[in-house]
């Protein structure tokens, strides 16, 4: 099988298997419970996970963005807890290997798969069944030790060779894990999954220890080994059980799968093998798939019914809850964002060969009257590229967009004599057509602002398909102007690099920021690409923590002056939570499903049926 690196524009955000895995691009439509809590994932992880991870256990995580807490001592016992799971029209499957790559399922499946690493709610990296991960000199090698006397749910012991093993069944030639993306950067990976090969770059060292051998240094690799394709399975287990389930035992998380009805739901009860306990109030959980048209009434409806715990709250949403005293009191929004809404424009295409016209959209957008107004406060007003979770994890101060001001709009596009209306310079902004009515208003509302501010006339067109859009696309080679919708992959804001570089699938066929564009006026763009590229390949491999930062952030930098992206918002995730379910934690990158439910979990308070 060979990943495709085809960038996704459904308008669900989505991850997409390429080269190193980056962050998942979309056509911005409908925010809407099918906008994925995570879908597309927002993974990212600790600033000091590239040196190594080690120590904590998983059970004692950094502060949590929403944590509510009681005394054991009130905690109620034998609770059963329904949480609604949105599978976005994608078929589910149990089994880490074969899981498809959609977000809630980066949340959900590591509370059955543990591996070495996991995420917390923030993103960061924190330890799983590995005590010690360190990196060699230059992040080429990796030295794994897992933790002394684990064992499967099966109570079969978990050996450094058992998590091999189960590597190797996710790399198997004839039926490659569709996650598999995030075992790339491993040595020999593609000629092991081509089936040239035998070889392939881990070793057991002994019972506890594995080496792992990259092609090259990548200082944000635990946050690779963190996802689920890298869970350790009990192959024993697989291979004897009945065919139908043959999943129950063979995980070595704090739950065990106990029932899957396909396109129904699936359940999970505690793990009395998982090393670190279980709830002490929760002794089964319930997911529903809900990813009806109607899903979002049905399950407030059903929430008011104290039938699911829990329920996101799109905009749709939001007034009638506001208004609803009791809802109300259970709404959370979480204070940290973990993607970005942008802009982007063509270098290929005109006008926006010219970087003063794309300089002149940037500062013809009120960010705050976008995300306020257009939005109704989703999101919140965007200054930087990297999203704001990334830059707490990992210690980065992110430099600033350009700001709004439309005298400033006004004159690039006078210095550029550019004549709005000319067919030569047409500028036309596609939106799906299946996109509700309403988004389709707020994106016209924007256009306009940019009109206003600058004198620049956007076609707004919404009556061709994805498909159709995407036809366009190959056709021209590049997207004259879209918006997208950003989540990050990994520990550092390694982000940029995925996307901004020249050989990126973000930029060459679809943006085409590259070395080769010749200069305009005082602007070099080709020459800011190519800078660009040199600091994100240094930052890349660097595991000095401050020393990395610095490149990045002179990337960013040089993104942003050149209006390569045109950061407008970071989304404000929102949901409803009974308050009896007390100690769980969310944040940007679980978003509204609790990131684990473990020791820390009670119940309180919770009315009798």
């Amino acid at each position: 099988m060979t990943p495709t690196d085809t960038p996704n524009d459904s308008g669900i955000p989505q991850r997409h298997p390429r080269r190193f895995p980056t962050p998942s691009l979309t056509q911005m439509s409908n925010l809407s419970r099918r906008d994925a809590l995570r879908i597309g994932a927002m993974v990212a992880s600790s600033a000091l996970v590239p040196s190594a991870v080690r120590g904590a256990s998983p059970s004692s995580p950094a502060k949590s963005s929403v944590q509510r807490v009681a005394q054991n001592d009130d905690a109620q016992t034998g609770i059963e807890i329904t949480i609604p799971l949105d599978p976005y029209g994608q078929a589910v499957s149990l089994d880490p290997h074969r899981a498809l790559d959609w977000g809630p399922l980066w949340v959900t499946l590591p509370y059955v798969w543990s591996g070495l690493l996991a995420f917390d709610e923030n993103g960061a990296v924190v330890p799983d069944l590995a005590e010690d991960v360190v990196p060699g000199d230059d992040a080429s090698v990796w030295t794994v030790t897992i933790r002394e006397g684990l064992t499967f749910a099966s109570g079969t012991p978990i050996t450094a060779q058992r998590f091999v093993d189960s590597w190797m069944r996710a790399l198997n030639p004839s039926n490659v894990a569709p996650m598999a993306t995030y075992m790339q950067p491993v040595l020999g990976f593609a000629e092991y999954v081509a089936g040239t090969s035998t070889d392939i770059g881990f070793e057991v060292i002994d019972e506890r220890t594995i080496e792992i051998r990259l092609t090259e240094p990548i200082s944000y690799f635990p946050s690779y080994l963190a996802t689920f394709v890298w869970a350790v399975i009990d192959l024993d287990v697989v291979a004897a059980a009945p065919v139908d389930f043959p999943l129950m035992d063979a995980g070595a998380g704090q739950w065990r799968f106990t029932e899957f009805v396909e396109n129904d739901h699936m359940t999970m009860e505690p793990n009395a093998m998982y090393w670190d306990g279980a709830s002490p109030s929760v002794v089964r959980i319930t997911w529903p798939f809900l990813d009806s048209l109607d899903a979002s009434t049905v399950g407030l409806e059903q929430y008011r019914n104290d039938l699911l715990v829990s329920l996101d709250v799109p905009i749709s949403l939001s007034t009638s809850i506001a208004e609803d005293e009791a809802l109300a009191a259970d709404l959370i929004a979480l204070p940290l964002s973990g993607s970005t809404i942008a802009i982007g424009m063509d270098f290929n295409q005109p006008p926006f060969n010219d970087v003063r016209i794309r300089q002149a959209v940037a500062a013809s957008i009120d960010k705050t009257v976008w995300a306020t107004e257009i939005w109704q406060d989703t999101f919140v007003p965007a200054m930087t590229f990297t999203p704001p979770s990334t830059a707490q994890i990992a210690g980065y101060v992110a430099p600033q967009a350009l700001e709004f001001d439309a005298a400033r709009a006004d004159q690039l596009v006078t210095d550029a004599e550019f004549q709005t209306g000319d067919a030569q310079t047409e500028i036309i902004y596609y939106q799906p057509a299946s996109d509700s009515a309403e988004d389709q208003q707020r994106h016209a509302a924007l256009l306009q602002m940019i009109t206003d501010n600058s004198g620049i006339t956007i076609v707004h067109d919404t009556s061709r398909t994805t498909e159709q859009i995407a036809s366009l696309q190959s056709d021209v080679g590049g997207r004259q102007f879209d918006l997208v919708w950003w989540w990050p992959t990994s520990d550092t804001p390694s982000l940029l690099s995925t996307i901004g570089q020249s050989s990126s699938p973000y930029m060459a066929g679809w943006f085409n920021w590259n070395p080769a564009l010749e200069a305009v006026g005082d602007v070099d763009a080709g020459e800011a690409s190519a800078e660009f590229d040199r600091l994100t390949l240094e930052a890349d491999q660097e595991l000095d923590a401050e020393r990395r930062n610095q490149s990045y952030a002179e990337a960013e930098t040089l993104l942003l002056n050149n209006a390569v992206l045109i950061p407008l918002g970071h989304w404000v995730q929102t949901y409803i939570q009974k308050p009896w379910l007390q100690g769980t934690r969310q944040g940007p990158w679980s978003g509204r499903i609790p990131v684990r439910i473990d020791r820390n979990v009670i119940v309180v308070g919770k009315p009798e049926a």
